[in-house]
């Protein structure tokens, strides 16, 4: 079975099955299992002889979605090392200090991330290095970005003489001996991701290669298609690699069954289009911002390509009636059988554990588990609740995570008696099939991306001049959702205060967390008990605005 398998044994098994088929479209260029193949197998050589990547050693990997992310994951699980997976435009201390707290060996960063700030970079980089978009690219392509687009940034990094680029790496010798890496337990560490945890407060996820597999094994009851017409199926790969949705169901899971994985390494949509108008994938996962700026796309109503479309999965966020209908009723006047089908998962179980298909589906919910998921709804006494009572969702199946990394208080407050407590709010109707509610944990989802106010709210009190900071989520147009904080502030000087809030933000979180709203207040509302009432917060704004 594929869960008594690594993650990297599974893809090359994929790849000894159909060595001269589809794995990686990127850019207009077309990479052949054997071909990644190959280079997976040197990158593992080059990672352990000449880097002394060891087993159990972390590497962060920090890449939008291109070749050498996939190069890289593979490579280091085959090493028996363990992935840890980030945001590519995370800020330099966030890196600095994520690197700390898990001892990361080496690090693989983005170019572009790093001319932001590559001053500080420079002071740590005896073990960074650097990946280009351009390294993959098309001849032309590859040309004319490196003339006209990315003059500054080498300009910037010195030409790489402080930063070793992705290509040196790549062209450093294996050392020609036989691969004598022990395959590592499929029950050990093998990924690390960030997560708001189910309380909302950021942590760092720990998962092992079965809980991968597990997933990925169940791909033909996602796609209802049997095993066998897997293969030369593409899932456009839109989601990105640090998110355990995108790194699970759009590239782990294809490549292991025998089909592509087309990356794109940034989501805009006309280009999008142009992608899918030439290569025709047949899938799609993404969240709904992403179906909602396809939809308001001229050119992808009118593309080519959405008749060979097969299913596109959604979650990440609630899905709208309204998105919904309008994206299934697009697939129809198309001619396509194509519909958007919502699932549900979190990234402490990696990404779907339950799901409508294509065969079966019900308006409105979340699905039914996959097969060895199991689901339960319980009340606030610890109970199991009948059907269509309303509770919190547990879970229980092989792609649980083994725990918060290096904090064990965490993992035993969300992990009991083999289930996993969600934090989210739900009820199983009488057809088994799951419907979610809403949260109980502080996560602010901002364009697919989980925000968490904590961290904000921390951050903001950091300044002097702060008293007090509160985070909600607010409707935003472009983003589906953005950061709003009202602030209790010690000086009369209000704009300097706003700036300065700002420029700190930029500085240390990711663009998603950064507020787009700034509210002055003399005092926070106060739960009895004393602390921030950030449910009366929202609801006074969300009445304000005339939200439902």
């Amino acid at each position: 079975m594929m869960t008594d398998l690594t993650m990297y044994e599974a893809f090359r098994d994929s790849a000894k099955k159909y060595p001269n088929d589809l794995a990686v479209f990127y850019q207009g260029k077309k990479i052949s299992f054997k071909k990644l193949l190959d280079r997976i197998n040197k990158m593992a050589n080059v990672l352990h002889y000449r880097l002394g990547i060891n087993k159990n050693d972390v590497v962060l990997i920090s890449q939008p979605n291109i070749p050498e992310v996939v190069v890289l994951f593979y490579a280091v699980n085959k090493i028996g090392a363990i992935s840890h997976l980030v945001h590519p435009f995370t800020p330099y201390e966030q890196v600095k200090a994520m690197m700390e707290k898990t001892n990361s060996k080496v690090a693989f960063l983005f170019e572009q991330r790093i001319a932001k700030e590559v001053d500080k970079y420079r002071e740590s980089s005896s073990n960074i290095y650097v990946t280009r978009i351009e390294d993959d690219l098309p001849i032309l392509k590859k040309l004319y970005y490196h003339i006209f687009m990315n003059f500054k940034i080498r300009k910037k990094l010195g030409k790489y003489n402080d930063f070793p680029g992705f290509g040196y790496v790549n062209k450093l010798k294996p050392t020609f001996k036989e691969d004598d890496y022990n395959s590592h337990d499929v029950n050990s560490p093998s990924v690390l991701l960030p997560s708001g945890s189910t309380t909302g407060m950021p942590k760092t996820i720990c998962l092992n290669d079965k809980a991968f597999n597990y997933l990925a094994m169940h791909s033909d009851t996602f796609m209802s298609l049997d095993k066998e017409q897997l293969r030369g199926q593409k899932m456009l790969s839109v989601l990105p690699s640090f998110h355990g949705f995108g790194l699970c169901m759009s590239i782990h899971a294809p490549l292991v069954n025998g089909f592509a994985s087309i990356l794109i390494p940034r989501f805009r949509t006309k280009k999008v289009v142009k992608v899918m108008n030439i290569i025709h994938p047949t899938a799609i996962c993404g969240v709904p911002t992403i179906y909602e700026k396809l939809l308001k796309e001229p050119t992808f109503k009118k593309s080519s390509s959405l008749k060979h479309l097969h299913a596109c999965f959604c979650g990440g966020d609630v899905l709208s009636k309204e998105l919904l209908d309008g994206f299934n009723n697009l697939m129809k006047q198309t001619g396509s059988n194509c519909r958007l089908l919502q699932g549900y998962g979190l990234t402490e179980a990696i990404a779907v554990n339950c799901v409508n298909t294509p065969t079966m589906n019900k308006d409105g919910s979340i699905g039914k588990p996959i097969p060895g998921a199991s689901f339960k709804v319980m009340g606030p006494n610890g109970k199991e609740l009948p059907r269509n009572q309303i509770g919190e969702i547990v879970l229980k199946s092989d792609a649980v995570m083994l725990g918060y990394y290096q904090d064990a208080e965490a993992t035993k407050e969300c992990l009991k008696d083999g289930y996993l407590y969600t934090g989210d709010l739900g009820y199983v109707d009488e057809d088994g099939f799951i419907f979610f509610k809403s949260r109980k944990k502080r996560v602010v989802k901002v364009s697919g991306v989980a925000v968490f106010p904590s961290e904000v709210e921390q951050l903001i009190e950091s300044i002097p001049e702060v008293s007090k900071c509160a985070a909600i989520g607010i409707p935003n147009e472009k983003l589906q959702n953005s950061i709003k904080v009202f602030v209790v502030s010690k000086t009369e000087n209000k704009e300097s205060l706003k700036e300065k809030i700002i420029e700190l933000c930029k500085a240390n979180l990711i663009k998603w967390s950064v507020p787009t709203e700034i509210e002055f207040r003399e005092s926070l509302p106060l739960t009895p008990l004393g602390k921030v009432d950030f449910a009366s917060l929202q609801q006074e704004e969300d009445n304000k605005r005339q939200l439902l």
